[in-house]
């Protein structure tokens, strides 16, 4: 559960540097267009309720330019 959230924080602070609102259904529109995903798993992801498959953070990484293994919260 501990890797769940910090997945989140960090993805939600990915969004933060490039300026996106507060808000999460406009986050989670955002980052589902960013990484062609379904909205409802955009949401899930910032909200912290899952974390997505490797394929998916390998996307979210290079889009957002971070270490993927800084991103699933390993380093």
């Amino acid at each position: 559960m501990q890797t769940v959230k910090l997945f989140s924080e960090r993805l939600n602070h990915c969004l933060d540097d490039t300026d996106a609102p507060a808000s999460t259904r406009e986050r989670a529109s955002i980052l589902s267009k960013l990484i062609d995903i379904p909205k409802p798993l955009a949401w899930s992801l910032l909200d912290g309720h899952q974390i997505p498959d490797s394929n998916t953070i390998e996307r979210i990484a290079s889009e957002f330019e971070v270490d993927p293994l800084w991103l699933a919260g390993k380093k």
